[in-house]
């Protein structure tokens, strides 16, 4: 009888394996594990605190508003980082690079951080051909902030949620599908809101509460629910203002010797003083006035006031029985040093942004903002301080830790501006060793500040969350 094939296995894996035959197979195998364990280990080992994460970059400028029900100044960074796999026995070190793009909220009032969110993360060739500066934030519409991470996203202020991108402006208008342009210059933000261009060149307003769309030039429904960001430079002198006038009342910052050129009328070397004044003269007089202060001199300055009326910009023996159609001009007089001024060293009067026609102005006492240095060199920090009229006695000062003044932006009783620290000493700018970006604010009526090195967080706090792309 031949027995069953099938039986005969199974009959022989039932019964009991011998001790010598487990030993011959069990213990070459656990010596062979070993042995791949502690060589892999060997070969390969992931060295703790090797990777390498660099300062972020605060792209573009950032934007203050309330609207999410909190007062905070939001900002967009790029952070580079390398996860270093570090081989031994002479091999080649393995490493990877990230790029991550993280959205900012900072609480105005504290000057803390409030969230930080993930909104992108690229890894090896995916970082390949970004232009860092294509991040950035565009504004705030309602409760939404728009901000451009290849094309424009739409995040919740209160939390930092992806609340709208492309593909949801896509679905809720469809005449818009497949027609967006979103390469840099075609996503734009303006008086109206989020600007989107079309591939016929059309341009559209989304509106941020729905999502829907109108014609770029169609008014918002509200326009205090539009917040544009804040003024960015690359000059502290940006924000410096020579004067204001308030009336025939001239207040402005002046050096010594400014101030005594102006007192006295310009004279032409080798003239007769009783000689008819001729065109030249004439040009000198219209303009014996205090200059647009466009970069102050490394001097000290003082607040002077002096008395400005507008004369005809008639030639001096123009016929009075003729028309006056030469228009006006400024005609200064009676300089004079405010009594209680200090002097501060490369002044001027501090302004909102670079095209404000008036600086900052306070009441209770009514008083102005002098932004200047505490001293000149490398080691000079830029300050503000407070002066108050008629006398210009100083209400109080705030030193700044930071030599460059890059944005400013004014709440109902405070004043927050973001700049620069310089490095210092000798040492150079390099990834390693990088300018630190500094937030302040400061309270209007007491001068207290408070100060948060955005820089330092950056390389100690983590985001709270990473969103995965919509």
């Amino acid at each position: 009888m031949i027995p069953c094939p099938a039986r005969s296995f199974r009959t022989r894996i039932s019964g009991r394996i011998s001790p010598a035959l487990a030993i011959a197979v069990v213990v070459p195998g656990l010596i062979l594990a070993a042995w791949l364990i502690v060589h892999l280990i060997d070969l390969i080992d992931l060295i703790p605190n090797a990777n390498r994460l660099q300062a972020a970059l605060f792209q573009t400028a950032p934007v203050r508003t309330d609207h999410g029900g909190v007062d905070r100044i939001y900002f967009i960074t790029t952070q580079s980082e390398t996860i270093v796999l570090i081989a031994r026995r002479g091999g080649t070190d393995m490493l990877t690079n990230y790029l991550h793009v993280d959205l900012w909220a900072v609480d105005a009032i504290t000057a803390k951080i409030a969230w930080r969110k993930r909104l992108r993360r690229y890894k090896g060739s995916e970082i390949s051909g970004r232009i860092l500066p294509d991040f950035k934030v565009f504004g705030v519409d309602g409760d939404t902030l728009w901000v451009n991470v290849e094309g424009p996203l739409g995040v919740s202020l209160s939390d930092g949620r992806v609340v709208a991108d492309a593909k949801r402006i896509e679905s809720k208008n469809p005449y818009l599908a497949g027609r967006l342009v979103l390469e840099p210059g075609y996503v734009a933000f303006g008086r109206n809101g989020l600007q989107l261009t079309l591939d016929d060149a059309s341009q559209w307003r989304i509106d941020g509460r729905d999502l829907s769309a109108a014609p770029r030039d169609t008014p918002a429904n509200d326009p205090a629910d539009i917040v544009g960001v804040a003024d960015r430079a690359t000059s502290t002198s940006r924000f410096q203002l020579r004067s204001l006038t308030a009336g025939e009342t001239w207040l402005g910052v002046l050096t010594d010797a400014e101030a005594d050129e102006l007192s006295h009328p310009p004279v032409i070397a080798g003239r007769d003083p009783n000689e008819r004044p001729g065109a030249l003269q004439q040009f000198l007089n219209e303009n014996h006035v205090p200059k647009a202060l466009n970069d102050p001199l490394p001097q000290p300055y003082r607040l002077w006031q002096a008395h400005v009326k507008q004369v005809s910009a008639a030639p001096p023996d123009w016929p009075m029985e003729l028309p006056d159609k030469w228009g006006t001009r400024s005609e200064f007089s009676d300089y004079k040093a405010l009594a209680e001024s200090a002097t501060f060293l490369r002044a001027g009067l501090l302004r909102e942004n670079g095209l404000a026609k008036v600086p900052l102005w306070y009441q209770n006492p009514d008083s102005v903002l002098l932004l200047h240095f505490d001293k000149l060199g490398l080691t000079g920090r830029l300050q503000v301080t407070r002066v108050s009229g008629p006398l210009g006695k100083p209400v109080w000062n705030a030193p700044l830790p930071m030599t460059t003044l890059t944005s400013v932006m004014r709440g109902a009783k405070d004043l927050v501006l973001w700049g620069q620290a310089a490095l210092p000493g000798d040492a150079r700018r390099s990834d390693d060793n990088p300018e630190h970006q500094q937030l302040v604010r400061i309270d209007a009526s007491s001068g207290h500040s408070i100060a948060l090195d955005l820089t330092a967080a950056s390389l100690s706090q983590e985001p709270t969350s990473i969103d995965s792309p919509p």
